[in-house]
Parts: C-alpha cells; structure tokens; sequence
C-alpha cells in the first residue's frame, strides 16, 4: 500500500511541478484521487481531521477552505514514530506542531490569493501536504472549498459559481473518486454534495457517501435504511461517522476521545450497533483499499499516456535541432560511437544479474509460472461445466462412444486461459528492456549534452523493442494456437488403453497427472454416480492434457521471448539508427548534436517537460517491475 501511495504522491508533485491542474491536465486528471466534497458546515473538515486523528485544517465561518488540499497520508510502522507533516513549497522543512500546519495552510493560501490579478476570493491551484503518522492509512484525499448556495457578506458574486466550477474540475474526471460528505441532520434531497456529485455520476459508479452529525439527527430519526442501501443508494454505499462538534473543539477533546465517543455513540443505538459500515476507522480502511484498488486498475493506462507523451515531447525537441562545430565525419564519428557505447551498455545489463538478467529470468521463473497455476482451470473442470460443455458440442446427435466434440471444446477452452499469461510474459520482458535502455542512455556521459540524439536513440530503441514485442507476441501466439490445432490423440489412446480390462499388468502404466497433481489413473470415482463418474473421468482426462501442455509452455514461451525478443535486442538495438545516421546530410547531423539559441527558450521548456515526464515513467517503471 505504501508503495502505491508513494508513487500517486510523486506523480502529483510532477504534475505541480509541470503547473497543471486538475482540468487542465490530463495527466492529473488521470491519477485515481479521491476528492472530497461537501457544503459549508457539512463535517467535511471534521472528518479529513478525524480520518488523521489532528487538529490541523484552517476553521472559522464562511469560506475556511479557499484552495484544494492535496492531503497524503503515508502510514509508519514505526508505532513510536514521530508525527510530521511536509508541504511541497517547502520541501525538506517538517512541521511537528500541526497548529503551525494549519497556520501555513493559511499563509500560503493568502502568498497565492494576494499575487493574482483581480484578488479572487478562491483559486484551483492545490497545496500539497503530505503527514507521516503510525496513526494514519496509507491514502491520498483532495480536500476541496466548501460549496455554498448563496454569497455571504465580503463574498464576490460569483463566488457560488466559482467554488461549483472548481469542485467540477476536480470531480468530473473518470478516475475521480468523489467522497460525498452530508450531514444526516439535513435534507439528503438538497444537499450540494450529492447533486455535484450526481452531475458527473449520474450512475452513482465513482460515489461514495459519507454521513455526518448522524448524533444530533431529530429525535425519531435516524439513517439506517441509506447505511443498509435501501434508499439513496450508491454503488460503493454511505458511512456514518460521529465528529467532534464545536463544543467539544472548544473543550479541546483529544481525537482519540473523540474516536472512543463515536464507538459509544453506535454502540448505544439499537439501529446501527450491528452495522459495519459506520464509524471513522472503517471509513479510513474502506477509502484506502478503494483508492489503491483503482490506482492499481488505471496503471497501464497511466504509462501509456506517460510514454506517448515523452514520444512526442521527443519528437518536438528533435525537430528543434543543435549547433555544433565540425565537419561530416567527425560529427558521424561521434554519433556512430555514442550509439556503440549504448548499446554495449545495454548489452552489458542484459548479461548481468541484478537490475537486468535477472529481472527477466524473474518474468519466466516467478512470474510466468504464478501466473499460469493461478488460472481457473477448476471453473472448466467442474462437472456442471462438463456435461454442459458436452451437451453443446454433441448438439442434437450425442454422443455414441466418448465425447470428442467435448473433450475437444474442453481442452480448447484450457488453452484459452494459457494466453493472456503468456502474453503477460512478453509485455514484461518489453517493460524490462525498455527499462534497461533508459538505464544504458543515462550511463553513457556523452550522450547527456545531445538532448536531440537521445531522443532520437530512445525513439529508435522502443521502435526496436516494439517489433520485436511483436514478433515475440506472433510466435507466443502461435505457440498456444498450436496445441489446440492438434491435439496429442497417442495421449489419449494410452489412457483408454491404460483404463482397459484387457491391459498388459506386466507394463508399467503411463504417469499421466492432473494440474491438481493427483496420478491419473490412480484416481477413483467409487463414491459417484454412474453418470458423474463419466464426467469426473472426462474431467480428469482434459486436466491431465491441459497439464502436459502447461508444462510445455512453461518451457518454450521462455525460449520465444529470449529468441524473438532480447537476443535480437543485444545485436540489433541501435543497428537501423546507425543506418540512418550513416546516409544523413551535415546539416541533418548538426541538428543532432547542434543547440540553436534562437529557440533555447522553448527547448527548455519543453526538456523539463520531458525530464519530468521521463521521472514519471521511471517511478511507475520501479513499481512495476
């Protein structure tokens, strides 16, 4: 869980570092987050404090919340662990006292609102604050203003539409997961959470409710039937917490009181003691494996934005060109050189153990092989499943001896499942080589100066790796295809042979075993019915195959991937670069090597783009691999 967390926070300290936003980012609006919306007054500060179990967000009437605060909660094992809090703007100064969190909250809110034209009472541009706590979940949350229905005295006209548009920009993306806070005390039917909410998910799928002030609800009353899902339902449901009110801020009750009050609180009630989904700490467990669940899901979608976005970030700078003295042959030289030091570099990764080989030899020993025994051949394999699958493909003729129709459709069924791992075992071994050039590159001095010949020998390298990803693919394919356009029918002659009155006990039986790893012809089916035992031994049979062809694919889709995809990689990385290069014009290679002042300003605007787009990929390369 750390490292999921660890890895959205550092994505969104890019995307600050970038300057954008939710809204006007697609790369933010992309991040799973979980942001929390709710009415002034509503609880929502009170359940963001109780969720950490500080004192630290800014309080008062009217607008409290004038920026969205992107609040990272990094859980530490350590139980005695010191709590603090770091802030993006000043990175490397901790703040122990959480009054002084909550007063630069404040400051730096007024540093931003005071510095924009037209002194605009509330701005989209988020504060990031992260807590390290024993005391917190592993969570990232979005804390947005406070939505109102009406200005109040001091407050701009269009402070209503202000804050709605805001909240819609953080909201309205498919990977926001909207936190709805309303108090239970008030009319669910005009409250501003959910009618927000309810614009950008209609279908309730990214929605989840949070009840508050559930103590102080008219007497008589009370919301059992939303926390059950009878009424206002949400696809991810509603839970009921007890906060601390005013009185009690006033009394400064500690949060571990305050936590202990709300246990008591739904303890004594007759309608909610046998409800799980009350309380702070579920609410804390339940966001936490919500939002790394949906951040897992959205990863590849995540790298391929990310990687399409260096191609093209790439593409741009080279098409911007360098300046360098020299003539042609120095200038070839030189490439042709740099090119060499890469791909020895690449070479010399690939052949060594940690951080190379032994990544890919992890893909086929670990991950490969997990991944094949994790299938649900038993969904297959179950009797129901069998005679069903039999029915089907005997049609309106059964059967007369054995099923063939069905042994056939069963075992193509088997082979069905073997594709997806397989495949898996390619497009990780692609990640991994992809990895490793970045890492060649950056090992090569020389290299770091020419922005434009990087490009160009990344660029090159991943269209390497991605035909060879395809040859691989094709042949992997081909290699699962095969086993069901023939299937071994000695296998099954032995096996009838074996099962037979009239075998030879003087020859050894055939070992033939299950994926469950039980001997085949060992099995008995005494306690069965006729009929069920039939099926049982079908069932058996098509495991035994199925088994014989797993261990077969565990052999050989090593062998295609090394074969199609990282030998060739070893010879031929940088082979068609070096190519091109070789019949280039002086002018072509001086762009490559050349810096041109006139367009230095947006060459660095878009390197940084780049460079942080490219620690973007490598954060998610080190989650993932």
């Amino acid at each position: 869980m750390e490292r999921v967390v660890g890895l959205v926070n550092k994505l969104q300290q890019i995307c600050t570092q970038l300057g954008d936003t939710a809204g006007n980012s697609i790369l933010v609006d992309k991040l799973s987050s979980i942001v929390v919306v709710g009415g002034q007054s509503s609880g929502k500060s009170s359940v963001l404090e109780a969720v950490v179990g500080r004192d630290f967000l800014p309080r008062g009437t009217g607008i409290v919340t004038r920026r969205p605060l992107v609040l990272n909660l990094v859980h530490v094992d350590d139980e005695k662990a010191a709590e603090y809090g770091e802030f993006m703007h000043r990175q490397g100064q901790k703040f122990f006292d959480f009054d002084k969190i909550r007063q630069e909250i404040e400051d730096e809110t007024e540093r931003l609102l005071r510095n924009q034209p037209g002194h605009k009472a509330v701005s989209p541009v988020p504060i990031y604050l992260t807590v390290y706590s024993p005391l917190v979940p592993n969570l990232t949350l979005v804390d947005m203003p406070g939505l109102t229905k009406v200005p109040i005295d001091g407050q701009p006209l269009s402070i209503v539409q202000d804050l709605e548009e805001m909240c819609r920009q953080y909201i309205k993306g498919d990977n926001a997961i909207v936190l709805a806070v309303t108090p239970a005390n008030a009319d669910l039917a005009t409250s501003d959470a959910l009618r927000i909410a309810r614009e950008v998910d209609p279908t309730g799928d990214r929605t989840i409710g949070v009840l508050t002030k559930v103590d102080i609800m008219d007497k008589g009353t009370d919301c059992r039937e939303i926390l059950l899902g009878k009424s206002l339902r949400l696809k991810h449901g509603w839970v009921a917490v007890v906060n601390r009110g005013q009185a009690d801020i006033n009394k400064k009750m500690t949060m571990v009181d305050a936590r202990g009050k709300e246990q008591e609180f739904f303890k004594g009630m007759d309608q909610y003691r046998d409800l799980e989904n009350i309380g702070t700490d579920y609410l804390s467990k339940k966001l936490s494996t919500h939002l790394i669940n949906e951040i897992t899901r959205k990863l590849p979608e995540i790298q391929g934005y990310i990687d399409k976005t260096i191609h093209d970030y790439q593409s741009q700078l080279k098409a911007l060109g360098h300046d360098v003295t020299g003539n042609r042959g120095k200038m070839l030289h030189l490439i042709l050189t740099i090119c060499q030091k890469v791909e020895k570099a690449f070479n010399k990764i690939v052949d060594g153990g940690e951080g190379g080989g032994e990544r890919v030899l992890e893909v086929f020993d670990v991950k490969l092989k997990e991944a094949i025994h994790k299938l649900p051949f038993d969904k297959i394999l179950t009797l129901k499943n069998v005679r069903n699958t039999i029915n089907e493909a005997d049609g309106y003729q059964p059967h007369i001896i054995a099923p063939e129709a069905g042994y056939r459709r069963l075992i193509e069924d088997g082979l069905t499942l073997l594709r997806d791992p397989s495949a898996r075992a390619v497009e990780q071994t692609h990640q991994i080589l992809k990895s490793i050039v970045t890492q060649a590159i950056n090992q090569v001095t020389e290299l770091q100066r020419f922005v434009n010949l990087k490009s160009e020998i990344l660029a090159h390298s991943a269209v390497t790796l991605d035909r060879l990803k395809e040859s691989s693919e094709a042949t992997v394919r081909t290699l699962v295809d095969m086993e069901g356009s023939y299937l071994s029918a000695n296998f099954f002659r032995e096996i009838v042979a074996a099962e037979s009155f009239s075998y030879d006990p003087s020859r050894p039986k055939p070992q033939f075993v299950t994926l469950n790893g039980e001997i085949l012809l060992e099995k008995r089916y005494d306690g069965l019915s006729a009929a069920d035992a039939h099926l049982a031994r079908i069932s058996d049979h098509v495991s035994a195959y199925l088994q014989i062809v797993r261990s077969q694919l565990l052999a050989t889709v090593p062998k295609a991937v090394v074969h199609c995809t990282v030998v060739p990689a070893k010879d031929n990385l940088l082979a068609e670069l070096q190519e091109e290069v070789a019949g280039k014009e002086e002018d072509q290679l001086r762009r490559l090597l050349n810096e041109n002042e006139e367009v230095a300003r947006q060459r660095d605007s878009l390197q940084k783009r780049l460079t942080l787009m490219e620690r973007a990929a490598r954060e998610i390369m080190a989650f993932r691999v």
